[in-house]
């Protein structure tokens, strides 16, 4: 018993801390979709922090995103283009890691593609927008709103004039094809036709005419005073402390299309001066019970740049809003303070990508330490993109994506269903024979197995690694070596026990004859797995690593585990094997 206190002493602390590093694994598992939400709505973070301590679900297994961008060579300099792609790589990797995504695989394919998968993650539209955008990030000025009103009127008048000759023209084309009537009037067509004349003295206008004007989309009216933008429009930026009015707006969501469409007409886009232009906000907010973008008039000179922040971190501001906090140095802090300093009490509108951030005002001078509010629709997540994207930098040249796969969760589901049931049932299969053909010895066999298998899902969860299907083979495969290293040794100890040999003698014999070709089996094993895992990519490192780990534990529980338990045997007259 001396001997084995090691032994047991040794697989006391690991059972421990293998149960420690698989605990979160095993909650997560075990945790219903009612519960995840209920965590996830409490506390996003924890969720986002158990996921990342747990075994990591592949692609093929839990589904997700799938990407192929291109990266656009021809938009650079020619002694530029060798680093173009691994410079790409790494900013998106950068990106990505900010997102949370368990293990993703951004790799290099060909020479001017990357692969992008995202296991588990599954809004499509957001990945694409933060993986692909150049996070260009400018600092710019509102225009007056003198001059905001004088503009809108203009365009007032402009679209205005644009829609009555599309009316007039749809009107037109409606009166050319309809067909000739006859003469024959009844009492009601003629009563129906005095109504008309009526309505249309009232309406200074024929009623067919009006009926028609408001026909051809019902989304779109002129307004009673002759301002189809401007009606459209809610002021919505003041500074409180001097009353001062600022360009900004509420649009209605379901105006945003038709207002982004006026504001586009080439004889509108005439009008609008070369030093402003139109921004809309990065995402909708609630406002009155309505969902709404906001509309800035801003001015197109760039007063700073979002690449001269440094030490970029979450925050919140005095009220709990998000914010983005940085600091400045050198002659960027210099430039940041004399712009902040002559525009005290102004906003200052922050552009990433063409959309408006946020527009706070300008409370004092900036010297050194600002940050970024964040929309008061805005949500942690919102901020935690923008802190990504600024802290990643803008990709050395313009992407495609040319391939955006979404892999349904039926899928992973349906995987993770076999692949559990496959295991599950060669793992009995072997169970069963190795205990009836081997009976009591089989029995401990199977115990060491039990413990082979723990033991590797604990690694996985201690190393974060990434669970596919090519891993559960190697599983899989892990289970047959495992057995196959038992078998050799109780094969020994039965020949030495056919010699005449004491159960002593024959299990100290078997042991010591039967390590020389197991290690070389396992060794040789550990060393297709390693090259695997380091020539390898995606879903074959996830192979090498279960395979690698798998083999290495099974060394441990043949010759400590079940020797420990075979010493006890050793004082034994008859050995059942």
């Amino acid at each position: 018993m001396t001997k084995n206190n090691w032994r047991m002493g040794l697989t006391i602390v690991l059972i421990i801390l293998a149960c420690v590093a698989f605990w979160n694994t095993f909650k997560l598992w075990t945790m219903s979709d009612a519960e995840k939400a209920a965590l996830q709505e409490k506390d996003p973070g924890a969720l986002l922090h158990l996921q990342q301590k747990a075994i990591r679900l592949g692609l093929d297994l839990q589904g997700g995103i799938h990407v192929v961008l291109r990266v656009k060579m021809e938009n650079i300099e020619p002694a530029a283009r060798s680093e173009a792609v691994e410079r790409a790589i790494q900013i998106i990797r950068n990106r990505v890691d900010g997102l949370g995504v368990a293990e993703p695989v951004i790799q290099k394919q060909g020479d001017d593609r990357i692969i992008v998968d995202l296991p588990g993650y599954t809004d499509a539209d957001r990945a694409e927008e933060l993986i692909g955008q150049t996070a260009l990030l400018e600092f710019k000025l509102l225009e007056t709103m003198d001059n905001a009103k004088l503009l809108l009127a203009k365009i007032d008048s402009v679209v205005q004039q644009y829609e009555k000759k599309r009316a007039q023209k749809d009107i037109g084309e409606t009166t050319e094809e309809k067909p000739e009537t006859t003469a024959e009037k009844t009492e009601t067509d003629t009563a129906g036709k005095k109504d008309d004349n009526i309505l249309a003295e009232l309406m200074g206008d024929s009623a067919i005419d009006t009926a028609d004007m408001f026909a051809y989309d019902e989304d779109i009216s002129i307004d009673e005073n002759d301002q189809p933008v401007s009606s459209r429009l809610t002021p919505a930026l003041y500074n409180q402390k001097t009353g001062t009015a600022w360009p900004g707006y509420f649009v209605a969501k379901r105006d945003k299309q038709l207002i982004d469409k006026w504001l586009n007409l080439p004889e509108v886009k005439k009008l609008i001066p070369i030093d402003v232009e139109f921004l809309w906000s990065t995402r909708p907010e609630i406002r009155e019970n309505r969902e709404v973008y906001t509309l800035y008039l801003v001015k197109r000179k760039v007063q700073f740049l979002g690449k001269f922040l440094e030490n970029i971190s979450l925050g919140q501001d005095s009220y709990g809003g998000k914010t983005v906090d940085f600091q400045l140095s050198g002659e960027a802090a210099a430039r940041f303070a004399q712009l902040t300093g002559a525009n005290v009490d102004k906003p200052l509108a922050i552009v990433l990508d063409n959309k408006v951030e946020s527009a706070p005002m300008i409370n004092s001078k900036i010297r050194r330490r600002g940050q970024i509010t964040m929309g008061s629709g805005a949500t942690m997540q919102d901020a935690r993109n923008m802190e990504i994207v600024l802290k990643a930098g803008a990709l050395p040249a313009p992407v495609e994506i040319i391939e955006k796969n979404v892999v349904g969760a039926t899928l992973g589901a349906d995987s993770i269903k076999k692949g559990f049931y496959s295991s599950l049932l060669g793992l009995s299969l072997v169970m069963l024979f190795i205990g009836i053909y081997y009976r009591v010895s089989g029995l401990i066999a199977d115990i060491g197995l039990i413990f082979n298998i723990f033991f590797l899902l604990a690694v996985m969860a201690f190393l974060g690694a990434t669970l596919t299907m090519p891993g559960i083979a190697g599983i899989i495969l892990t289970i047959g070596i495992s057995v196959d290293a038992n078998v050799l040794i109780f094969e020994r100890i039965r020949e030495e026990l056919r010699t005449g040999k004491t159960v002593r003698a024959s299990i100290d014999a078997g042991y010591n004859r039967a390590f020389v070709a197991i290690f070389d089996s396992h060794v040789t094993t550990l060393i297709t797995a390693g090259a695997l895992f380091l020539l390898g990519s995606g879903p074959i490192k996830g192979f090498a690593v279960t395979l690698f780990w798998g083999v290495t534990i099974s060394l441990y529980t043949a010759y400590v585990i079940t020797k420990m338990v075979f010493d006890i045997r050793k004082s034994y007259r008859t050995l059942s094997i």
